[in-house]
C-alpha cells in the first residue's frame, strides 16, 4: 500500500485535503463533525418492527443520536439471507437458509424492514443510517434513511459512487481492510470532484498477519484518526469498533482509544440479545454495555472538550 505523498496532495487528492474550505455533514438534525461527539448504534440486521423499536429505545435512552440498523447485508457467503427470514415478531418458522431472492423479491422484503427502522428512528427522535448496495437503491432508500452507509466491500464501486453523488443525503464511507487512506481519500475525491462534500469516512480496520482474534479479519487502525487530520481535516471520521474487533470484549476499550485519538465518533452494534443477533453476535453490545460505554464516552468527552 502506498503512503500520501506530496505530489498526491497537489495533483491526485486536492480537494478532499483542504484545509480552508468548510464542509457541513448534518444526517437529519444531527451533524457529524465538530465538538459533538456521534454514536450511530443499532443492530447489524433488522429483524423485525418489535426487535428494532425496542432497541431504538434503548440506545436513545443510554445517548445516542443516531440509529444504525442493516437490511441488505452483504454476507461473505450465500446462506442465511436475512431477507429471506420472516420478521421476527411474526413467529413464524424460519426460511429454508439456502433460499436466494430475486432482486424483486429482495426489496420487498427489504422495504418493509426499511419502514420498522425508520419508524423506529422518527418515534425516539434519532437520525438513520443504513447499507447500500446498489446504485439504483439511492431513490428507492432515500425516504427511509437520513444517510446512507457504504460498506467497505463497496468502497470502489463506482457506478454506487456516482449515484450517491446524485443525492442530496450524506454519505459514511467505509475504508476497506485491505486498502490504505490513500485510496480511500481517492474515492473521497470522487465524490469532491462532483460537488458532493457531504460526507465523512470509517475506519473499521485493517488486515494484518495476526489479529488477536481467531474469528476477526482486522485489527483497529488508531493511528488513521491523527491521519486522517493530518491529510483531510475537514472530513469526519467515524470508528467502528464492532466489525473491526470482532469480539464484544474488545469494543470498549477500542471506543474509548478512538474518542480519545480524536474521532468523530462511534458505530456500534447494539442487540437486545446480543448471543442470539442473526447476523454477526460475537460483537455486539447489550443495553447494559452500552449503557456503560456511554457513560464512559461522556467522561472522555469532557476531558477532550467534546459532548454528546
Amino acid at each position: 500500500m502506498k503512503d500520501i505523498t506530496k505530489n498526491d496532495i497537489l495533483n491526485n487528492i486536492p480537494l478532499v485535503c483542504r484545509p480552508d474550505v468548510p464542509r457541513e455533514v448534518k444526517a437529519g438534525n444531527v451533524k457529524i463533525g465538530g465538538e459533538g461527539l456521534v454514536i450511530m448504534a443499532g443492530p447489524c440486521t433488522v429483524e423485525g418492527r418489535e426487535q428494532i423499536h425496542e432497541i431504538a429505545h434503548a440506545v436513545k435512552e443510554s445517548g445516542a443520536n443516531m440509529l444504525r440498523g442493516g437490511v441488505f447485508k452483504p454476507l461473505t457467503f450465500p446462506y442465511g439471507d436475512p431477507l429471506a427470514q420472516p420478521d421476527a415478531d411474526l413467529g413464524l418458522p424460519a426460511v429454508d437458509r439456502t433460499i436466494v431472492l430475486s432482486p424483486e423479491e429482495a426489496w420487498v422484503a427489504a422495504e418493509r424492514r426499511y419502514g420498522f427502522l425508520r419508524d423506529a428512528g422518527d418515534k425516539y427522535g434519532l437520525a438513520v443510517v443504513s447499507e447500500i448496495l446498489r446504485a439504483d437503491h439511492v431513490k428507492k432508500m432515500e425516504p427511509y434513511v437520513d444517510m446512507f452507509q457504504v460498506g467497505y466491500r463497496h468502497m470502489f464501486n463506482m457506478d454506487l459512487i456516482l449515484a450517491l453523488c446524485e443525492t442530496e443525503k450524506p454519505v459514511l464511507l467505509k475504508r476497506h481492510y485491505g486498502e490504505s487512506l490513500r485510496s480511500l481519500l481517492g474515492v473521497c475525491e470522487h465524490f469532491e470532484v462532483r460537488g458532493k462534500r457531504n460526507f465523512a469516512v470509517c475506519e473499521r480496520g485493517v488486515s494484518v498477519p495476526h489479529t488477536h482474534n481467531v474469528d476477526s479479519r482486522a485489527v483497529l487502525d488508531i493511528q488513521a484518526i491523527p491521519a486522517m487530520r493530518e491529510y483531510a481535516p475537514t472530513v469526519p471520521v467515524i470508528i467502528d469498533p464492532s466489525h473491526a474487533t470482532f469480539k464484544r470484549s474488545y469494543v470498549a476499550a477500542m471506543s474509548r482509544a478512538a474518542i480519545a485519538a480524536g474521532g468523530d465518533g462511534l458505530l456500534i452494534e447494539v442487540h437486545a440479545d446480543p448471543e442470539n443477533a442473526w447476523v454477526d453476535p460475537l460483537q455486539a453490545l447489550g443495553f447494559a454495555a452500552f449503557g456503560e460505554l456511554m457513560g464512559e464516552m461522556r467522561a472522555i468527552g469532557k476531558v477532550l472538550g467534546r459532548t454528546l
